[in-house]
């Protein structure tokens, strides 16, 4: 199975460290370093997770094992206000490092200016009443027009399972597409492992993706069931050759 995953190397997949090991980044890391993953997200998506995190970027956590690195941002603001947030994110923009945002979070649109094209919109799931469509997500990027793309593609399937609004989307957005989020969501919200019609319903939007956009695994699995979820994301976007 280690050798399924280095031949997986061609295309850049891996995890956030928030569906790995919940709050717990140092553990992420190791995890997959053990795996031979050396794409990540690293999640901040509480609120308390981000200072944590900052500081360690900033004391020189190891990354130099990981070719593709990104950055989630929370996903709510409670003590924090958007201008101290998007402060607090100069020096990821300083390392060039995708932002993940959920758009919910973007109501004056000034504060975020400043991240230029690293500021990377997250489609909503259908708990939410916008980001969840090309025609909701194009007000952000109207309003944000430097902004790239986050897609999830489990969101974009909760709102419409026949993959139309995703096709859309991809219709719209495929030049701001700069990260894509993989895994399989309950109408709860909850994240779990692909199974088979997660895959074939990612077969029909494959050939629209960029091959060189990272896939970032929202899988909450056990570390042993790395390998397997990362053949099937590699099965679901048509890497070939998976078992030579």
């Amino acid at each position: 199975m280690y050798q399924e995953v280095r031949n997986l190397l061609n295309r850049l997949i891996g995890f956030s460290s928030g569906s790995l090991a919940k709050g717990n980044f140092r553990r992420a890391l190791d995890i997959l370093r053990t795996y031979s993953v050396d794409v990540i997200e690293l999640s901040a998506l509480r609120e308390h997770e981000l200072e944590p995190l900052l500081k360690a970027l900033e004391d020189g956590l190891d990354l130099s094992d990981f070719r593709n690195v990104s950055f989630h941002a929370p996903s709510k603001l409670v003590k924090l206000d958007a201008q101290t947030l998007c402060e607090m994110l100069d020096p990821i923009v300083a390392r060039k490092w995708n932002i993940i945002v959920h758009p919910d979070l973007i109501e004056d649109p000034h504060p975020w200016r400043q991240l230029g094209h690293y500021l990377c919109i997250e489609n909503s799931d259908h708990r939410k009443p916008l980001g969840r469509t090309a025609s909701e997500m194009t007000e952000y990027f109207e309003m944000l027009p430097e902004a790239s793309w986050c897609f999830d593609v489990a969101h974009a399937r909760q709102v419409d399972s026949t993959m139309s609004v995703a096709i859309a989307m991809l219709a719209s957005f495929a030049d701001r597409l700069r990260e894509i989020h993989l895994s399989r969501i309950d109408m709860a919200g909850k994240h779990w492992a692909l199974d088979v019609a997660t895959i074939t319903a990612c077969r029909r939007i494959a050939p629209r993706v960029d091959p060189k956009v990272p896939i970032i695994l929202e899988s909450v699995i056990k570390p042993q069931g790395i390998p397997d979820e990362m053949l099937s994301a590699a099965q679901a976007f048509g890497v070939e050759h998976l078992h030579d």
